[in-house]
């Protein structure tokens, strides 16, 4: 009879709406839980306060949408929405503008219709229907924009369409969303979409054709306002107050996602939550407590993550509200009943009591590590035979004895030392304490020393200070001699390494200087002799050979240089030295220094550097090695048809150079292997191309000074890309002039 009761209380409250406030809040969280990424095929250009502030005026002349639609279809936008009143005329230049951006692509603007409330209308209907002007009509699609917020002002659902006057309007989500029928129906957004996910661009970017290609080409563009002044808010669940074109964005996500949620008759979810109360409304007398618990648990794990796991496959919100408040009923029903038979079993509470005391005892006994209870003065009151054997003292660890009279210099509790004890004020202290503690008898075992402090107030007995407070001092020991050894093993291997270290630093250092003395003399006496500065050879060989020295000198030298700068790099003592350079200038002149320098012809190097990039602050030498490097390596692995090309672009704060060939390229699974010191794509001793697999090292290290990174990309036999990305590059007062 009870469970009939609780049954109809719960279906009336149900049919009344006293469940919907917790079934929304549980779809809520499910939203939270299954966040998912935006469908990458809408992009949102935002009214936002920056694009407000770059024109004196609002409305903005029709102009301006003109510009941007154009803007859009050049970069091959699939369709563009607005969610923007085109319902009046403006200024004739501006809408004749509009209309010409209209008319290039017919069908591929969808322009808003509004409806709204009016207590003023003179007719029956209070829906008032605004569409845009009849100027604007001939090449568009008209849509919807209206929005339904709940009773408490928060959007939940969005429209397919609606029918006014016998006409069917389709939502805007919808039409592009390109969904078919004309169903007057709602539906439940997703809002596991983070709508800070959905990709955006400010109109003013957008005005001025300052995005990239690629963040439009292919996607649908859909306009509207985000700007707190422009009013166009509503609130949405967990994401708050939101604009209403990030509302229509995630309409069309759930649209295209196919993510339009439905919620099941309010019979279902009744009929589950009279199960609930039939299977648990009751109180057997053998049921035990932790079964009731676990079963409650269980079933409340259950009514929260199976409709989280539901929703995860398929667009069903399942409302679960009866059925936890069912639980709650039977949990409130079955505890008063267990109450009330628990109030009749005192006397065995305290049987248990005492059996979980004597448990308490066994736990100590049989611990694995050691255990001492003392009393304020170190007398033992406590002791299990673990802590008998890491001491060695089996014979004299027995309650009454104290512990310095086995351990000498025992770290004791510091409230003991300190003589904290005798304030009363302050009877427990809940700090432990860890300290180590060797045990010269057992040839120096180490143990760990955990030591707290508790204390009681019995009132009687003997140890009880003037408050009637007894305390006791619990100390676990646990040999911790491995550990220990390991640690140990551990420095002194890390001291080895370090030393090892420094040794081949200051090795590579010095041998490095020792070798370029001497290279400098073979290298300027092999130019004589090539150049034949003090006359002819009388031999043309010789000339041949001293050519040869002079190449091979050269080769080494480099060689040793790059080592040289090894061993500043790992050893920390490449400094460079910063200034703003313009980048055109510079990779001028680093094409004719690097032709100069090392002989190698550069006419197969094309130069793409864009007009009006921002200087560089960079160090001019270091990133003329960079370079050097890079293309040293594109010009030795292009034989036939060298077609090199050295670029730099600008994305975000971030600058590019990018030095490319149509060379044989890598193998993409050994690009990450590429920037290691000597490491050799062909490693054996009958490879191609000479090198000692420092170049990508040693660009890795010096880009990485300049708070940049590198980045390798390659097709085996095709071609090999390297790009030198300079993070957050763009000063301050650049960004502003620009």
């Amino acid at each position: 009879m009870t469970r009939i009761i609780l049954f109809t209380l719960l279906g009336l409250a149900t049919l009344l709406g006293a469940m919907e406030p917790l079934n929304l809040s549980l779809m809520d969280m499910r939203f939270r839980i299954l966040e998912r990424p935006p469908s990458e095929t809408l992009l949102v250009v935002e009214i936002d306060p920056f694009s407000l502030k770059q024109e004196e005026h609002w409305p903005w002349p029709r102009d301006r949408y003109a510009a941007a639609i154009t803007n859009l279809q050049n970069a091959d936008a699939a369709l563009i929405a607005f969610d923007v009143d085109f319902s009046s005329l403006s200024d004739e230049a501006g809408d004749a503008a509009f209309v010409d951006a209209l008319s290039r692509n017919p069908g591929e603007v969808i322009l808003p219709v509004f409806s709204q409330r009016s207590s003023h209308s003179n007719q029956g209907d209070p829906i008032v229907t605004t569409p845009p002007h009849a100027s604007f009509l001939k090449d568009t699609v008209v849509a919807s924009v209206n929005l339904t917020t709940e009773k408490n002002g928060i959007v939940r659902r969005g429209w397919r369409g609606f029918y006014k006057d016998d006409v069917f309007r389709s939502s805007i989500s919808a039409v592009l969303a390109e969904t078919p029928g004309a169903s007057q129906e709602t539906f439940y957004i997703d809002y596991s979409v983070d709508p800070a996910k959905i990709d955006r661009l400010s109109f003013a970017d957008v005005l001025n054709g300052n995005f990239p290609k690629e963040a439009v080409q292919g996607k649908k563009v859909l306009i509207g306002a985000t700007a707190l002044e422009l009013g166009d808010e509503f609130t949405a669940p967990n994401w708050g107050v939101t604009p209403g074109v990030i509302f229509h964005a995630l309409s069309y996500e759930s649209l295209v996602q196919r993510r339009t949620l439905e919620r099941p008759h309010i019979g279902i979810p009744l009929f589950f939550a009279m199960m609930i109360i039939f299977r648990f409304g009751q109180n057997k007398k053998n049921q035990h407590w932790r079964r009731v618990a676990i079963s409650h648990v269980l079933l409340f794990a259950g009514l929260l993550g199976a409709p989280v796991i539901l929703q995860a496959f398929v667009p069903i919100s399942f409302d679960v509200g009866a059925m936890l408040a069912a639980q709650i009923f039977c949990i409130i029903y079955v505890v008063s009943i267990t109450l009330h038979r628990h109030a009749q079993q005192i006397m065995g509470h305290r049987a248990a009591t005492a059996r979980y005391q004597a448990l308490t005892n066994l736990v100590v006994r049989e611990n694995a590590d050691g255990v001492i209870v003392a009393d304020a003065q170190g007398v033992i009151e406590l002791c299990n035979d673990r802590a008998k054997e890491l001491f060695g003292a089996e014979g004299v660890m027995i309650p009454g004895a104290r512990i310095s009279e086995f351990a000498k210099d025992f770290p004791l509790y510091p409230s003991i030392n300190d003589s904290i004890l005798s304030s009363a004020a302050v009877p427990t202290h809940d700090r432990p304490v860890h300290s180590e503690y060797i045990v010269r008898k057992r040839d120096g075992l180490t143990l760990e020393v955990i030591s707290s402090c508790s204390a009681h107030n019995f009132h009687t007995g003997a140890g009880i200070d003037d408050e009637g407070w007894v305390q006791h001092f619990v100390y676990t020991l646990r040999d911790i001699s491995a550990r220990k050894r390991q640690e140990a093993a551990e420095k002194a291997a890390k001291e080895t390494a370090i030393g090892a270290n420094k040794f081949k630093s200051e090795l590579i250092s010095n041998m490095s200087h020792e070798l370029r003395t001497p290279l400098n003399s073979v290298i300027g006496f092999a130019d004589i002799l090539q150049k034949e500065s003090f006359g002819p050879l009388g031999v043309p060989d010789y000339k041949e050979y001293s050519q040869n020295i002079y190449i091979s000198g050269k080769r080494l030298l480099g060689l040793v240089n790059n080592m040289l700068n090894v061993a500043k790099l790992d050893s920390g003592g490449f400094e460079i030295s910063k200034s703003m350079t313009s980048l055109d200038e510079m990779i001028e002149d680093f094409l004719s220094s690097f032709e100069r320098l090392t002989g190698q012809d550069t006419k197969s190097v094309s130069v793409d550097i864009p007009k009006g990039l921002p200087e560089m602050d960079i160090d001019f030498s270091v990133v003329h090695e960079m370079l050097t490097h890079l293309l040293s390596n594109s010009i030795k692995y292009t034989d036939d048809d060298p077609r090199i090309s050295i670029r730099a672009k600008q994305c975000g704060v971030d600058l590019i150079l990018e030095v490319e060939d149509n060379g044989c390229g890598a193998d993409p699974e050994l690009l990450p292997r590429l920037t290691e010191a000597f490491y050799q794509a062909d490693g054996a001793l009958t490879r191609q191309h000479e090198g000692a697999g420092l170049g990508l090292y040693l660009v890795s290290k010096l880009v990485a000074l300049h708070n940049g990174t590198l980045e390798l990309e390659s097709d085996k036999g095709a071609r090999f890309l390297a790009r030198l990305r300079f993070v957050d590059m763009i000063q301050e007062k650049q960004r502003s002039a620009a």
